[in-house]
């Protein structure tokens, strides 16, 4: 296997022997009638606080109608807000609910309890080993974004 795409496929590896274990995130997204693609924006619209469509279409692989589209489905099911932005009138600032906050709560948790179970096989040392790295991992990129002056969001909707 090429070096450069091995860290790539045993991360992949890993969540796929890891994830969906329970499939409670799956029932969870089924219950609230939302798909992937609409959790990935609701979770776009967490991390920017208040957005408009413009800064939500920035780096997004969807098109500015189909954006726009999902938005006003995400609105209609009350998990979006939309209202005129209070410095520029123009503008349509995009918020969550909190139902929408608390429906990405449950999906995060789900999520983190789904990897916890596929581990469960993992020696408590070799799960603490894979904490740290990870931890580490993870500081590396957030600062090499930082340094970049690419907002997460940013790097998030590119590979979304």
């Amino acid at each position: 296997m090429d070096d450069a795409n091995r860290a790539g496929d045993a991360l992949r590896r890993l969540v796929d022997l890891a994830s969906h274990r329970s499939g409670m995130v799956l029932a969870l997204m089924n219950d609230a009638a939302v798909t992937l693609p609409q959790v990935l924006l609701m979770s776009r619209v967490e991390r920017f606080g208040s957005s408009s469509l413009s800064d939500l279409a920035v780096g997004s692989a969807a098109s500015l109608p189909a954006l726009s589209q999902m938005i006003e489905r995400l609105v209609q099911q009350g998990l979006l807000s939309r209202a005129e932005d209070a410095i520029d009138r123009r503008r349509k600032a995009v918020r969550l609910t909190r139902r929408a906050r608390g429906l990405l709560r449950k999906l995060k948790a789900a999520r983190s309890a789904d990897y916890e179970l596929g581990l469960g096989s993992v020696s408590r040392e070799l799960r603490l080993q894979l904490v740290n790295v990870i931890e580490r991992v993870i500081g590396d990129i957030e600062g090499a974004r930082g340094r970049s002056g690419q907002s997460v969001g940013e790097v998030s909707a590119e590979v979304s």
